[in-house]
Parts: C-alpha cells; sequence; structure tokens
C-alpha cells in the first residue's frame, strides 16, 4: 500500500511537471518578440514623394560596413559631401553652393570614372542647406529640392512647387538620341534618352524639353518632376534585365524603386519615387525581413522594383513568404509577365543575379497596402522562440501520453 501511494505521487508529481512545462511553453510562445515597424529611418521624404535613404533604425553602429557591402554588391553607397564637393561609392559631382550650379556629374563604373554630365544649372536655385541622408544627399532652397542618389543609376531628381527653367548640359560624347511623349496625364511623361554609345540614361518630365541643334543641352521649365537615371555599368547586374527594368521605369510600369541592406540588428535602404500620388516607403529592414507600405493613389496598377544581396535574404530559395496586409501573395515564373502585363491579383517574381536578388511587386489598380517579405530559414526557425515553444510543448505532450500508458498499465 504504501509503495503504491509513493508511486501515485510520484506519477501525480510528473505530470505536474510537465503540465508546468506545456505552460511554460505557451508563454514562451505568446511572449514571442514582435518586430514592429520601425518608422522611416532617418530621412523625411519630399512633399507627396517617398524620396528617401538612412538606417532602419537610425541609430544603429555598423551603418559603414552596411554601406560598404551595398557598395561590393553594386547597390548603393553612403554619400558624403563637403565644402562643394560630394562623392558617394558611385557617383560623384561639384556643387557651386554660390550658384547652385552642379558639374562635372558623373559615376564610378566596371569600366572606370565617367562624367556623364558637365553641368545641371537650375535658375534661381541657390541652395539654404545640403544634407547628406545615408545613400542621398537633399540640396533644399525655398520650395524646390533637388535630390541625389547614390546608387548604380546615378539618379538625379527635382522637385518644384513653382516653376523653374532647368538647363542640362551632356559631357563628352553624350547626346540625345531619342525623344517621345507618353500620356500627358501621367508622371514623367516627356522623356530623353540619351547616350554617348557606352553610357546610357533618360532624362524625363512632366513638361516639355527644348533640345540644342547638336544635341547636348537640354532646357525645360520645370513645373514639377525632373529625373535623370542612368542605365547602370557595374558587377553583379545583367544588363540585358536592366535595359528591360530601365524600359518599365519609361513606361510607368515602374512605381518605385527600393534598394536594401539588412543585418541581424538592422539595415539601410534607398527609396526612389517614380509617381507623386503613390508613396513607398521602408517600415522596417533586417536580415532575412524587410516590410514597406505602399499608401496614396493607386489608379493603374503599380510594379515596386526591390533590389538586395542573399546576405539580407536568399530569394533563389523555395522557403520565401511574401504577403500584402498579412495575405500570402502568389508567385509568378517570369518577370516578363509582371513587367509586361496586367494580373488581376496582387503577386510577385523574383530575379536571380548571383549575389544579388531583385524582387518585383505588383499591385493591383486600387490596391494598397503592407508588404511583408520573409526567407523561411528551417534552423533559425527552430531556434528562435517560437522553435523552441514548440520543441518544448511537443516533448511535454509525448512525455504525458507515455504517464497515461503506464497508468493505465
Amino acid at each position: 500500500m504504501g509503495i503504491q501511494v509513493i508511486k501515485m505521487r510520484k506519477t501525480k508529481a510528473l505530470s505536474l511537471a510537465l503540465g508546468g512545462l506545456l505552460l511554460l511553453s505557451s508563454l514562451v510562445l505568446l511572449a514571442s518578440p514582435v518586430l514592429a515597424d520601425s518608422g522611416n529611418g532617418n530621412g523625411h521624404g519630399n512633399g507627396p514623394w517617398s524620396e528617401d535613404g538612412g538606417m532602419n533604425p537610425a541609430d544603429q553602429g555598423n551603418g559603414d560596413e552596411m554601406y560598404q557591402k551595398g557598395v561590393d554588391r553594386s547597390l548603393m553607397g553612403k554619400m558624403n559631401y563637403s565644402y562643394g564637393y560630394g562623392q558617394g561609392g558611385f557617383v560623384f559631382y561639384t556643387l557651386n553652393e554660390d550658384t547652385g550650379e552642379i558639374s562635372d556629374y558623373g559615376l564610378f563604373t566596371s569600366e572606370g570614372e565617367r562624367v556623364l554630365m558637365a553641368s545641371i544649372l537650375i535658375e534661381g536655385f541657390v541652395p539654404e542647406s545640403v544634407e547628406a541622408r545615408g545613400s542621398i544627399v537633399v540640396m533644399e532652397e525655398g520650395n524646390l529640392t533637388a535630390v541625389i542618389h547614390d546608387n548604380p543609376t546615378g539618379m538625379f531628381h527635382l522637385f518644384v512647387d513653382e516653376p523653374a527653367n532647368v538647363t542640362l548640359v551632356l559631357a563628352g560624347e553624350m547626346m540625345v538620341v531619342e525623344s517621345k511623349v507618353l500620356n500627358e496625364s501621367s508622371d514623367l511623361s516627356y522623356q530623353l534618352r540619351i547616350s554617348d554609345g557606352v553610357s546610357s540614361g533618360i532624362v524625363a518630365s512632366d513638361d516639355p524639353f527644348e533640345v540644342s541643334v547638336d544635341g547636348t543641352v537640354i532646357a525645360c521649365n520645370v513645373t514639377e518632376h525632373l529625373m535623370v537615371r542612368f542605365l547602370p555599368q557595374v558587377q553583379h547586374r545583367h544588363q540585358w534585365m536592366e535595359q528591360v527594368l530601365m524600359e518599365a521605369v519609361q513606361n510607368g510600369r515602374v512605381a518605385a524603386e527600393v534598394s536594401l541592406v539588412g543585418g541581424q540588428e538592422g539595415g539601410i535602404f534607398d527609396t526612389v519615387s517614380y509617381r507623386s500620388e503613390l508613396q513607398v516607403q521602408v517600415q522596417q529592414v533586417i536580415k532575412n525581413k524587410f516590410q514597406l507600405q505602399a499608401q496614396g493613389q493607386n489608379g493603374q496598377g503599380a510594379l515596386l522594383l526591390i533590389h538586395t544581396e542573399t546576405g539580407t535574404m536568399d530569394m533563389s530559395q523555395d522557403r520565401l513568404r511574401v504577403r500584402l496586409n498579412d495575405r500570402d501573395m502568389s508567385c509568378v515564373q517570369d518577370p516578363l509577365q509582371l513587367l509586361y502585363g496586367q494580373p488581376d491579383e496582387a503577386c510577385y517574381t523574383v530575379i536571380d543575379d548571383g549575389e544579388v536578388q531583385q524582387m518585383l511587386v505588383y499591385l493591383p489598380a486600387d490596391t494598397l497596402g503592407t508588404v511583408t517579405v520573409e526567407g523561411l530559414d528551417a534552423m533559425s526557425e527552430l531556434l528562435s522562440p517560437v522553435g523552441i515553444a514548440m520543441m518544448v510543448g511537443a516533448v511535454g505532450l509525448v512525455a504525458l501520453a507515455g504517464i497515461a500508458v503506464f497508468r493505465k498499465r
């Protein structure tokens, strides 16, 4: 009788212990940290345009290493500016702070240093402030803002609230080789293609251009927006795909372009906006996860072009989860279906360039919200708080089942 009581007490104690183990695992599951949105880094955007660059969170300590990785992977660099001279990992230029003239604007390419524009002159523009914000430099005066992006496209953006006369003088053998007009009611409807036979790019605006007879001087009375974008000439990028993506930008298909590099504690980002009515902001970027917020108006459907690298997220693997407002999105195998088609539902595709990963996310007309992309690594999931809780819970359930069988005997 005494032995039976002792056995019953041991069994009850073991049951209580395992029950506590299960309770503990459920508490761990519930208490697992949820990665909250971290805001928009240290950028501020420009009016309705979601032009930005910086770190997320803004005070992380390994920013320089991140930016060097961005340069090494041909994604983005860190813009530096001092006493009239600006240089990043891809872009270089000179600024006359007394006249506002930007000169010797060029790119570091795989073939070396190339000056592409001799000068950019905005009539009456004398910048009151010149501020480097991560991958961008912002020059402001009154209602006029000029933004230069340190990325392989050498992006120059001008935003005005009042008309401004702008003159671009092309450098070397660079000249206008084609002119076209898209839908005049859309952004950047007037476009010029420029080339010197080696490098090429586009100059686009909401307003018509005047071009000199020799094709080297471009004038425009800008009422809202002017952009200059070059075709990347760097490693880690397939030129044929970059040409296709450039055409998508020209045709108004791409609403925003985002570059991301993430680590365990945060990351860096660069966003370029091609539509005034649709804003795309980086909410979060860490290793194996990033989150974007699309808001405003999307009346015609929109493509988001995202650049990252395998150290941030290996998109070539099958374990990739892409969601729009917490609903899973389907994957399209052929990128051309998104570049030239109009799917009925939100979807995405991946362009694998080896170390560089590119993603196209398509949002149908009138669709907006939060896009969350996660790389699901099996071992990381197993060792996460949720994974540990599930393992502990499973062990507890198996042990309780064993006790039940033992007690029946």
